[in-house]
Order: structure tokens, then sequence, then C-alpha cells
């Protein structure tokens, strides 16, 4: 009997880094992942590499900051399996640049995916938590999430938001058998850096990046496997995990 029998998980941002290794990290824990990110093939191949490990997944091809495709992700899930006990809103971007040179197009984008879609998918997978009186949302924040860095504004202007929304939430489930996690990684080594369309500041932030040990994406996935295999009165309100070499 593993842990997660009988669980269903919807993973997004699931075709690579934190998302594919929590993604792979829930179904060794014996869940159904749902795992959703807009890039198809990559979602079939972890689909593939967990059915050769033993495991249950499926894939959802989706854009978390599309309204239209989150109603649909939730709707696939719940035709499939019925319905979601493990959220892990991982889904996001981050484009650094001073404030002076950056382009709104990058804000609006990571307001879009960052905040604004994590927001209402949660919202769409409430009633169905609600209505079986359990459940676990975990929320992927970030280091930004609690200390700017020049460059990094409005990337953690969303990241602080996720923070404030995770624990809004979790004052507003408290009472119906939900269980909320916000995690905050530092540094990991994931594809983040390579959608950084400022020069200066893909070069600043590769240079510190690459004089550290960063984390692994497993490091992090085994963070929320931790929070959400926590027995059931237990709730694990926030994890922060950052390279033992790195200070800020």
């Amino acid at each position: 009997m593993k842990r997660l029998d009988g669980k269903i998980a919807l993973v997004t941002g699931a075709s690579s880094g934190i998302g594919e290794a929590t993604a792979r990290r829930l179904a060794e824990e014996g869940a159904t992942v749902v795992a959703a990110a807009r890039r198809a093939e990559r979602l079939q191949a972890l689909v593939e590499r967990i059915h050769a490990a033993g495991g249950k997944a499926d894939a959802v091809q989706a854009d978390v900051a599309v309204g239209e495709q989150i109603d649909a992700l939730v709707r696939t899930t719940l035709d499939r399996h019925g319905r979601i006990d493990i959220l892990v809103n991982n889904a996001g971007v981050m484009l650094l640049a001073p404030i002076q040179d950056a382009r709104v197009e990058d804000w609006r984008r990571m307001v879009e995916l960052n905040l604004l879609g994590l927001m209402q998918l949660t919202h769409a997978v409430l009633p169905g938590m609600y209505a079986q009186g359990s459940g676990h949302s975990v929320n992927l924040s970030s280091l930004a999430g609690r200390s700017v860095m020049p460059g990094g504004s409005v990337y953690s202007v969303t990241k602080f938001g996720v923070n404030a929304f995770t624990e809004a939430l979790r004052k507003e489930t408290v009472k119906q058998g939900i269980r909320v996690t916000v995690i905050e990684p530092g540094p990991v080594a994931t594809e983040l850096i390579e959608h950084v369309t400022d020069p200066a500041s893909k070069a600043r932030i590769t240079e510190v990046f690459s004089s550290i040990e960063q984390l692994q994406p497993e490091d992090v996935a085994d963070a929320i496997a931790y929070a959400v295999t926590a027995p059931p009165r237990v709730n694990i309100n926030e994890i922060l995990l950052t390279p033992t070499d790195y200070a800020r």
C-alpha cells in the first residue's frame, strides 16, 4: 500500500523541471497523476516514463494563463477521474529585467501565468474539494516571494501574491478538510533562466546561479511529497528550501 494510492493529483507545468519531477514523485507514491502543460510531446514522454516505472498518469495539454483552457483542464480531469485530491500549481515563468528596460508584455505574461492562472485554477478545483470534504492545494512560490532582487520586481510581485493568496486560501478552507501549502525554493536548476529576454539580467542571474550548487527539481518534488503525504491532521503551511551554499 503506497501513501497516495487512490489519490488523483493534477500537476501544472509538468513538461519539465519541478513539475516533471513532482509528477514522477507523486506517481511513485501511488497517485494517479494528471500532467498538464503546453508541450504535448514532452507530456507524452513523461507519461510513458511514469508508466514504465509502474505508475499511473495521463496528460492534458493546457496553457494555464488562458481561462478557457483552465476550465477545460479541470473538466477533462474530472471526466476522466471523477475527483481531484491534490493540486500542484507549478507553472510559471521568470522574466527578469530592470523596471525601466522591461517589456510590459513580459510583466503581463508573468502576472497572467504565475498569479492569475494559479488563482483561477484553484478557484475551478475548489468546488470539488469542498464537495468531497478533502483536498490539498500546493502552490509554488519562490525565495523571490520573500526577498526582492534588482531586475526581479514583477516576478517578485507575482510570488508575493502567491504567498498572500495561499495564506488566505488556507484560512478560508481550514474547516473544510482542505490542506494548503506554499513551497518557496531558492535557485533551482530548471529552464527558468532560458526564458529571460533581457540580456543583462540573463547574464547576471546566470553568473549568480553558476557560482553555487543549485537545488535540483527532485529536491523540490521531495518537499512537495513530504507535505502531501503528511497525516491528515498535519498541514504543512510553508516550506522554504535553498541551496546550502547560497545566502541572500
